[in-house]
């Protein structure tokens, strides 16, 4: 071998040496490198939508609450490898961990079907109805549930088949920290002192209340100044007399402010009227019937008892802010019974309200009088009877009103029977509405979004596959020749 033949394989195996060094080199500082960022926790977001990362507006509230040492308990009714290994929690997972990672939130996930001791922790008297993937925040005494099917929004096409979905848990999260550490629950009021129906009558609403994070107090204004702070509505539930001028002016300072009041009215047969009342409904557009409601067609009412009525819900508009009141239970084609009741009349005074019904009877139903002080009272029928109806008072703070003509089927007596199932959903539906527990922290929605690539056709998809795997190995075998045949040259 002459000398340049071996200065050659000399040269040729110090740069193969070099080389493979080189890629020794690269390959062991990628694993010191991946165990470093393991090791550290970090992460790296390249979703299109940052789907995976929380927000501005979460991340700069809980900096500041870790520099305040404030502690929300977290409790995740589910162990977080479940979350991680399921891809349609995925977004949540990764969500929850964020959080875990601040020092103000202790992240406690545990099986609800095996760990008794923390169910009885966090649900002490049951007053909760909890499930699986629920979540319960504690902070300085005050609790709050969040139902963990509340995560996502998904949307379907006719055939129910799943189209898309958006991760809003981070608002709803967030929110319900904040409401926890700054120790504010809504309360509904039931007013008092007219004869109504107590709140003891009403335990078992309540508890659903508490499951929307609402407290349920009772509230009697001849003996306080003003309505609380605190309230979310006020509730009158059945009274069996009218309120005083001096209440009045009260609950109109309230609803002034942006209040707002339930009206469950049912049938009295009294010979009074409720004067102060009715002149808190007519600020809302409303006029009420002293009547009885009862069906002339035996196929809209309960076998045996015509004053239970079959009715229809009335469709609202879409661009109407109160459209989901009705239009999730009309999807559901459920029956919608209401027990005895009085029905009203609305009316629009150039566009003041926003106002419609909510629950109509069939034209066959009568409104037989009953009650009230007028010497020759109508009968109402000839058409539908409005039942119950929303309003938004458009000139006072947008404050709201919703009437109906039954309280007892909210009662302890009949809230459970199916019968009355729809109004029960219906009441709470508009509670929400009125005002909504939830603290909106404003944190847009996340879409679960992937990249995609479209294929003309089956040639150009085999055309891609040879593209993709055929020519780079064509080209590694190709360098492997070159450098056989320039090794041994």
């Amino acid at each position: 071998m002459s000398q340049n033949q071996k200065f050659r394989n000399w040269k040729n195996t110090k740069f193969a040496g070099m080389a493979w060094l080189l890629a020794v080199l690269v390959l062991v500082i990628a694993i010191i490198l991946n165990m470093i960022v393991a090791r550290l926790g970090i992460s790296w977001d390249i979703s299109p939508n940052k789907q995976y990362s929380l927000s501005d507006t979460t991340e700069s509230y809980l900096d500041k609450l870790d520099q305040e040492n404030v502690t929300v308990d977290f409790y995740l009714l589910a162990k977080m490898d479940e979350l991680e290994s399921d891809a349609s929690t995925l977004t949540l997972y990764r969500a929850l961990l964020a959080y875990s990672a601040h020092d103000c939130i202790n992240l406690i996930d545990f099986d609800p079907n095996k760990d008794e001791d923390t169910m009885k922790k966090i649900n002490e008297g049951n007053a909760y109805t909890l499930s699986t993937g629920d979540m319960v925040f504690v902070c300085n005494g005050v609790e709050k549930r969040l139902p963990g099917s509340s995560m996502y929004n998904t949307y379907t096409d006719s055939d129910g088949n799943t189209t898309g979905e958006d991760f809003v848990g981070e608002n709803l999260i967030t929110g319900t920290i904040k409401g926890v550490v700054e120790q504010f629950t809504p309360t509904i009021y039931f007013l008092t002192g007219h004869g109504e129906k107590s709140l003891d009558q009403y335990s078992t609403f309540s508890k659903n209340l508490t499951n929307y994070n609402y407290n349920a107090k009772s509230l009697n204004l001849s003996e306080v100044d003003a309505v609380p702070d605190d309230a979310a509505l006020i509730l009158v539930a059945a009274p069996g007399a009218d309120i005083t001028e001096d209440e009045m002016q009260k609950i109109n300072t309230y609803l002034d402010g942006g209040g707002n009041i339930s009206l469950l009215m049912s049938p009295n047969g009294g010979e009074f009227a409720y004067t102060n009342l009715e002149k808190i409904m007519s600020d809302y557009g409303f006029t009420m019937d002293y009547d009885k409601v009862h069906e002339t067609n035996s196929s809209y009412h309960i076998s045996g008892d015509n004053t239970t009525v079959q009715c229809e819900l009335h469709e609202l508009d879409d661009d109407s802010d109160a459209a989901d009141l009705t239009s999730s239970l009309i999807d559901q084609n459920l029956y919608t019974f209401m027990p005895e009741s009085r029905s009203f009349h609305y009316y629009d005074e150039n566009g003041k309200y926003t106002i419609a019904p909510l629950i109509t009877t069939y034209d066959s139903a009568v409104g037989e009088p009953y009650g009230g002080v007028s010497d020759d009272p109508e009968e109402q029928s000839g058409s539908s009877l409005m039942l119950a109806a929303y309003s938004l008072n458009n000139a006072r703070s947008e404050s709201k009103m919703v009437v109906f003509g039954n309280a007892e089927f909210i009662d302890d007596t009949h809230v459970s029977s199916e019968t009355v199932i729809v109004p029960v959903y219906l009441f709470l539906s508009t509670i929400s509405w009125m005002y909504d527990s939830d603290i909106d922290m404003e944190i847009a929605a996340k879409t679960s979004s992937n990249d995609y690539i479209s294929l003309q056709d089956a040639s150009f998809a085999r055309g891609l596959i040879i593209v993709l795997t055929v020519v780079p190995v064509v080209i590694m075998a190709t360098g492997i020749v070159v450098w056989i045949k320039r090794r041994n040259s």
